[in-house]
């Protein structure tokens, strides 16, 4: 990282700052561009390290490409303001926090960790704790879930006063 001070080195501080932001961006590889997509997500980090979760539908490109080529790359964003610190336009700058990194994707098939992954997902984004049987079996027909074990992240941010 070129500017050192504004890594994010603890983990804890690290994590706090990936659930700060509100969605994500995942790469995949295929013989041509990256295909990038933006996702909804949901994250824990245990004794395994950061594990991130996803969900999609049962079939296309994303799945397609992921099923030829687990490796995927990840990055989010929470953008706090941006404001002039001196004589427009090159005085524009940014407080931020940014999570990338990089792992290996898979489909989750047990329907245990299924709906554990769906809960991990819906913790990001309410507070409602949701029973297995709160997941109606029709949804979760034509719901796949992806759980990415991170290999490695980093952060970064630059908040001032």
């Amino acid at each position: 990282m070129r500017k050192a001070e504004r890594e994010i080195k603890n983990e804890q501080e690290k994590f706090a700052a990936l659930l700060r932001c509100e969605s994500m961006t995942l790469a995949l590889r295929t013989d041509g561009a990256p295909y990038l997509v933006p996702l909804n997500f949901g994250a824990e980090l245990g004794e395994e390290g950061l594990i991130l979760y996803f969900h999609c539908a049962v079939e296309g490109t994303k799945l397609d490409l992921l099923r030829a080529d687990a490796r995927v790359g990840f990055c989010a964003q929470t953008l706090f303001r941006v404001f002039n610190k001196g004589v427009a336009p090159c005085g524009y700058t940014s407080d931020y926090e940014s999570v990338c990194g990089e792992g290996i994707a898979e489909i989750v098939t047990d329907e245990k960790e299924r709906l554990h992954g769906l809960k991990v997902l819906m913790a990001h984004y309410t507070d409602e704790i949701f029973s297995d049987e709160a997941f109606v079996p029709r949804a979760l027909n034509i719901t796949t879930v992806v759980r990415v074990r991170v290999q490695k992240w980093t952060g970064k941010k630059l908040v001032r006063p």
